[in-house]
């Protein structure tokens, strides 16, 4: 097990915001692309066979912070907690046999894919909360062959020590996932979302689905880029908070959408300014009204909400913001400009809604009206062939 960052300087959900269908069964690339960019070599000792019916029968895959595992043969069942790794596994069809709990798991994406479902009543939960204190008890029963979850944040959500980890790790299975959602304990994400889908096609001997999602998102990316209709400075400014906008709290947790996280990819992707420009970066920090007055931004960005919230929430969040004293003299309040993006469980398949999400909140006249839910975008209309992505789930590649 890797040396340990400081955990404890990331707060919980709950720290911060306290007081205010299918049923799914269960490609290594040469080098694999980050946020579109270029190619990046993968590590030899993770590289396996492209061919789903030539399997070796024993390899290994490595994933930081935990290290390198063997595998005897190709795990069928994992477990997950908070992240973007189910939704990675869901990419390749994988559905968990167990997640941590069911609150804000946005499984609303799935069911706007033909022909794939998520059958809930056949996954376990760990916990009763996505950031429960977790009994190692209830990871025996549930006996997954792989866990998709980074050991640092498990450590802090279950509050085990190293040698529970090893416990866990030497009588059920090893514990393989990264946090890629933003830096953790003053480092950067090992993994960009796509390098650690690509970990996940190792683990999953996947090989052949994932050089299919890359050519989809690929040729996906390169659309939307080529057709966003502002630049030379004159993109919007987002001002990006996590955990939605809650003038009535007076709490705002800013997002800098430059940094290197998952969970803002999105804005990334449509050459967005960002208000936060400049700023100390750390995960989640509190800005009071003052500095978003000073930043005055174009747009509202809500981290996760296109997950958690739908449009009539949406409006009445507007509402209270406009009729804020103080807040409404912001531009994007007085102009009612929210948008919604996913957020912390955003692995390729909510990574696709969420890019469309936003290009039509910022650009309608380009990529066409937001409807106000992914369930609602017509047909012509969608940026991406859901049915070529469900098929891809289903392995039809």
């Amino acid at each position: 097990m890797a040396a340990e960052t400081d955990v404890h300087e990331i707060p919980t959900r709950r720290e911060m915001i306290q007081g205010g269908s299918t049923i799914l069964g269960g490609g290594l690339l040469a080098g694999c692309t980050s946020d579109g960019g270029d190619p990046t070599p993968a590590d030899a000792a993770d590289t396996a066979t492209n061919s789903p019916t030539d399997t070796p029968t024993s390899y290994e895959v490595a994933i930081e912070p935990a290290g390198r595992h063997t595998f005897e043969e190709v795990p069928e069942t994992y477990a997950s907690i908070p992240g973007a790794w189910m939704d990675i596994a869901m990419g390749f069809g994988i559905q968990p046999k167990a997640v941590a709990a069911f609150d804000r798991l946005p499984l609303k994406y799935y069911d706007a894919l033909p022909g794939v479902d998520f059958d809930a009543d056949a996954v376990r939960t760990l916990g009763e909360s996505a950031e429960s204190k977790y009994d190692k008890e209830v990871f025996y029963d549930v006996d997954a062959d792989v866990h998709l979850m980074d050991s640092r944040m498990l450590k802090k959500y279950s509050g085990w020590d190293d040698e529970d980890l090893e416990e866990i790790e030497s009588n059920v299975g090893p514990i393989l996932g990264s946090l890629i959602r933003f830096p953790f304990g003053g480092r950067d994400p090992y993994y960009t979302l796509y390098e650690a889908f690509e970990k996940a096609a190792q683990i999953f001997q996947r090989q052949a689905q994932y050089e299919a999602w890359v050519t989809l998102k690929e040729s996906f990316y390169a659309d939307i880029e080529s057709r966003v209709p502002v630049s030379g400075g004159d993109e919007p400014t987002v001002a990006a908070f996590n955990f939605g906008f809650d003038p009535e709290s007076g709490k705002f947790f800013a997002a800098n959408i430059d940094a290197p996280r998952n969970d803002t990819r999105s804005f990334r992707m449509l050459g967005v300014n960002n208000a936060f420009q400049g700023e100390e970066y750390v995960p989640f920090k509190p800005v009071g009204i003052e500095k978003l007055l000073d930043v005055d931004p174009d747009y509202i960005g809500m981290i996760g909400y296109l997950s958690y919230i739908d449009d009539s929430q949406l409006q009445k969040v507007v509402e209270t913001a406009q009729d804020h004293d103080v807040l409404s003299q912001l531009r994007a309040v007085e102009n009612g400009n929210f948008v919604r993006t996913g957020g912390q469980y955003m692995g390729p398949i909510i990574d696709l809604f969420s890019t469309e999400a936003l290009a039509k909140q910022l650009y309608p006249d380009e990529y066409g009206e937001w409807p106000g839910s992914i369930h609602d975008v017509p047909e012509e209309e969608q940026l991406f062939d859901r049915q070529r992505v469900a098929d891809i789930i289903n392995g039809n590649v």
